[in-house]
């Protein structure tokens, strides 16, 4: 199944990089302000408060948020069915749901409560049809899911510190590689979500709806994004748990990294898919390779492991530098499963990114991490260009200082499929 949809998925995204036209885009309200929830058109992106300190349940909270994405985005029902559709064949389509099933029952109940109270106020009931413009329950949890059930990103992480930062503090710069849809149904709907609960917090770069992390961090200064590292191991959602849901837990209460990286790497959390997750504090980064399969060559068969700058890589693979980590989609600890050497999308990103920190430049500014992250040679570029990270597959680009809380952000746009040649980060305040 994963090697067809990654068939569908090139499919797809080759037909979406031919199509350069302008999208007609539904427009919706600009603002939505409800009980716990606030929500602001920012014209590429959305600007979204959910705020649990308010008294309300979680599920409450759910319904007046999923209330507010109708209001905005009056077709948010047929976007992200028709995401769906794209993403399954109708082969497949009934078999993710057992896959769903198996997950679900892992989900901690507030976060399940959200998801259902959000798929109540939709449209589709109990029943699944694809491709029907509607979205039942069991789609709504399936999309939620869909990182531990469906696909797999192409990501790219690099970070600076100590040394290497011209501020002598972390600067990390993230790039997400996702399918957006042939009609832009993930731009349509991007957003900034900030969640706020008694214990503090946190901040997901993400979608609407969406209720785990790809892309996140909270008000202790601590960055965490995912990246899918695929070894060849057999998938298996039985007793599974979703990682992206789990991360968000790890946001919200923790403070220390540490303690973070601790709780994502516990051996009696299984997940479904092997991943990464790349982390960052005032003064440092770190590399949780997942891999919880443990098809490792070394006596040690490193499973789930924390690479630093300083770790011992694979033979053949090579870093050495100080003061700064990357990662593409590859496991390289010593011992660990080799998905690194044979593949070119993650080897030449790799060599790349290496190259741009070795050179003559002894200090990283965010500019320079920026121009790290954007640079491509010719326009427009390749479908996935493994020479450069910036392709037409990205959706967007992360630069965060933690230290400063510093959030600058690129969001593809959402009214067109045309790749821009020069992209523009977006300042954005956090924890105000």
């Amino acid at each position: 199944m994963k090697r067809l949809l990654a068939g569908l998925l090139f499919i797809l995204l080759v037909f979406q990089t031919a199509c350069t036209q302008e999208l007609s885009v539904v427009k919706g309200s600009r603002d939505y302000k409800g009980n716990g929830v606030t929500i602001t058109d920012k014209g590429n992106y959305f600007d979204v408060s959910l705020d649990f300190t308010k008294g309300l349940s979680h599920k409450e909270i759910g319904k007046e948020f999923a209330r507010g994405i109708l209001s905005v985005v009056p077709d948010y029902e047929a976007l992200v069915d028709s995401y769906i559709a794209e993403n399954l064949f109708k082969s497949e389509y009934h078999e993710a749901f057992w896959r769903v099933d198996d997950v679900k029952a892992q989900i901690d109940k507030e976060y399940r409560d959200e998801i259902e109270g959000m798929s109540e106020v939709f449209s589709g009931g109990d029943k699944n049809i694809r491709g029907d413009n509607k979205i039942s329950k069991d789609e709504f949890i399936l999309f939620n899911l869909f990182l531990d059930v469906i696909r797999s990103t192409q990501c790219s992480f690099v970070s600076v510190f100590g040394s290497k930062s011209v501020t002598g503090k972390t600067i990390t710069g993230r790039i997400l590689d996702w399918y957006g849809g042939n009609k832009n149904q993930l731009p349509r709907i991007q957003a900034v979500i900030t969640m706020k609960n008694a214990k503090g917090s946190i901040c997901s770069i993400g979608y609407m709806g969406f209720m785990g992390i790809i892309t996140g961090l909270n008000d202790r200064k601590i960055f965490a994004a995912v990246q899918e590292s695929t070894s060849g191991a057999a998938y298996s959602s039985a007793g599974k748990r979703s990682y992206p849901l789990d991360l968000r837990y790890a946001l919200e209460n923790t403070d220390k990294m540490e303690t973070t990286i601790d709780f994502m790497k516990d051996e009696n959390k299984q997940y479904s898919v092997n991943h990464l997750i790349v982390f960052s504090d005032p003064n440092e980064s770190k590399v949780l390779e997942n891999n919880f399969s443990g098809r490792g060559t070394g006596a040690g068969r490193v499973r789930r492991a924390v690479r630093t700058d300083e770790s011992r890589l694979n033979k053949g693979v090579e870093w050495g530098i100080k003061d700064a980590v990357a990662s593409v989609n590859s496991f390289i600890l010593e011992g660990s499963t080799d998905n690194h050497t044979r593949n070119k999308f993650n080897t030449r990103r790799w060599k790349y990114i290496k190259e741009q920190l070795t050179g003559a430049q002894s200090k990283y500014t965010p500019e320079d991490i920026k121009k790290i992250m954007t640079y491509t040679k010719g326009s427009p570029r390749a479908l996935l260009d493994t020479r450069y990270l910036y392709t037409k597959a990205t959706l967007s680009m992360t630069v965060f200082q933690p230290d400063t809380l510093s959030l600058e952000v690129y969001f593809s746009p959402r009214n067109t499929l045309k790749v821009t040649d020069k992209p523009t980060f977006e300042k954005i305040s956090v924890f105000q």
